[in-house]
């Protein structure tokens, strides 16, 4: 099923829409009043966001992943625990009959 052309012109709108990333150079020029003259691109730098370079894009990953290891870990640990004590309520019941 293909999409309707006004369906895609929107599509192409909003991709339009999304902030642009621009790079630390165009940032400082921003700040140190350079691109006065153009006003609307002067606003666009501004409100872009930074880009983020690909050692800390990697230690974010990095990060993410370990937490969301350790959560992981953590689910299972609880897990083993509330094992564990029905368990020991089950041995407790048996010891009582």
């Amino acid at each position: 099923m293909k999409k309707a052309p006004a369906k895609m012109k929107k599509a192409a709108a909003k991709m339009k829409k999304a902030p642009a990333k621009f790079n630390k150079n165009l940032k400082a020029a921003s700040k140190a009043g350079k691109l006065d003259n153009n006003p609307k691109f002067k606003a666009a730098v501004d409100a872009s966001p930074a880009k983020m370079k690909k050692a800390a894009m990697k230690m974010k990953k990095e990060s993410m992943a370990m937490m969301k290891k350790s959560v992981a870990m953590m689910k299972k640990a609880s897990a083993m625990k509330m094992k564990m004590e029905k368990s020991a309520a089950k041995m407790k019941m048996k010891k009582k009959k």
